[in-house]
């Protein structure tokens, strides 16, 4: 017969580790995002070597023909993460005619890691890019653009890195959104 460790050990540990991987700057295939001037840069010097292997047992290795990419946030106070949102984008760098506006289809889905207590993003192909029909005139350069795909608004957590397996070739990129002013009541009518 197994046994596991209880639920809630398994969860402080695997935060544990998550954040001395964050606070490192490790890079796990890492790609983070600049801290604003306001925002602490995280501490390099405090790496355990041991955090990055069960980083790796905790969010699977990507599958043939996919990446896997990792966000890391800079960190805030828990109540200042309450008016921010991350927006997750795929998409690619092709050639555009720089007049046009291109999009690619796909989806994201939210998968959960069974036994951890948190989930993961998966993207699909993205297939061939959708453009509105403007005719350029002759002789217009082509211009090399990111042409973003789905989009995803998830949560800010600063305590977690943001995980998505996207397919080879594909891009994923990030940025902040906040909530500016207070709360406006509605009206009733």
């Amino acid at each position: 017969m197994t046994h596991f460790a209880p639920a809630s050990m398994v969860r402080r540990r695997a935060c544990l580790i998550l954040s001395m991987v964050i606070l490192s700057g490790a890079p796990l295939h890492c790609r983070a995002d600049e801290p604003a001037a306001d925002e602490p840069a995280a501490d390099a010097g405090r790496i355990d070597p041991e955090a990055i292997k069960n980083l790796e047992a905790a969010y699977p290795a990507a599958a043939a023909g996919k990446t896997r990419h990792v966000i890391l946030l800079p960190p805030k106070e828990r109540d200042e993460e309450d008016n921010v949102k991350v927006e997750i984008i795929a998409g690619r760098t092709i050639d555009t005619d720089g007049v046009n506006t291109y999009r690619f289809g796909g989806e994201f889905r939210e998968r959960d890691i069974p036994g951890w207590g948190f989930s993961y993003f998966e993207v699909d192909a993205l297939g061939a890019p959708l453009s509105t029909r403007i005719a350029p005139t002759a002789g217009t350069p082509t211009v090399k653009a990111f042409v973003p795909g789905p989009r995803m608004l998830v949560r800010y957590n600063s305590r977690l890195p943001l995980v998505v397996y996207a397919p080879e070739g594909v891009e994923v990129r990030s940025r902040v959104w906040r909530a500016e002013g207070e709360p406006v009541p509605a009206a009733v009518r």
